[in-house]
């Protein structure tokens, strides 16, 4: 459930990101160029679940400086691949499912709010945290979960409901994480630790999510 929202996507800062459309332009270039350099490694690129390149502003303008393009920490890049997955394609097939009409405009805004918390948390989770790390990871997701799972059923979701509104905005962080291991060649022994770091540690918030939801039903809300 870690949407962003149209707003978010359209808010210009540094980590902007456009359409192929808007990056030949900037560049100057046409799209069959642009996709040659892209999958050359010359010019980073991000796709989203729908197969849609997304390139960041500022890569293609470190390209026009003659520079090379920043390269992130690999928490900050998955983290933004992440949130830049819920593209509108995206959101709008959400709007066409009966369990997202049912929420609120300001429980649609906590819920972004949270999404955006999520998404942090749980690229935290994967590698090596310590102990005390952990834990705080954890307990936060598991708050988080238990927000999701009261708005739910605030919002009358039945369980099912709740459910697949989790696993419907779970889906482009697990894409982002597949890309994210392609694209750093990422060792096998490696990608399939941070598969099932990640996995626990979202288990975990649909575990808090659907026992808020039990309860909040159970107490007539």
């Amino acid at each position: 459930m870690a949407q962003t929202g149209d707003d978010d996507q359209n808010q210009a800062s540094e980590e902007e990101w456009l359409g192929i459309d808007s990056a030949c332009k900037m560049l100057g270039v046409d799209q069959s160029t642009l996709r040659r350099w892209s999958d050359s490694g010359r010019v980073p690129v991000f796709r989203t679940p729908g197969g849609h390149r997304r390139y960041r502003k500022s890569d293609l303008q470190a390209i026009l400086r003659g520079a090379t393009p920043s390269r992130p920490s690999s928490r900050k890049s998955l983290t933004r691949m992440s949130i830049s997955a819920y593209e509108p394609d995206y959101l709008r097939l959400a709007r066409q499912r009966s369990w997202y009409r049912a929420y609120s405009d300001e429980q649609l805004h906590e819920l972004r709010v949270l999404g955006r918390r999520l998404i942090d948390f749980a690229v935290r989770s994967i590698g090596e945290p310590g102990a005390d790390d952990l834990q705080e990871i954890y307990d936060e997701g598991r708050r988080i979960g238990r927000r999701y799972g009261s708005i739910s059923a605030d919002a009358g979701l039945s369980a099912t409901d709740a459910v697949e509104a989790f696993l419907f905005f779970r889906y482009p962080v697990f894409q982002s994480v597949t890309q994210f291991v392609e694209e750093e060649q990422m060792p096998a022994r490696r990608a399939i630790k941070a598969f099932t770091d990640i996995s626990r540690f979202m288990d975990e918030v649909l575990v808090a999510t659907m026992s808020a939801h039990s309860d909040a039903m159970s107490n007539g809300i």
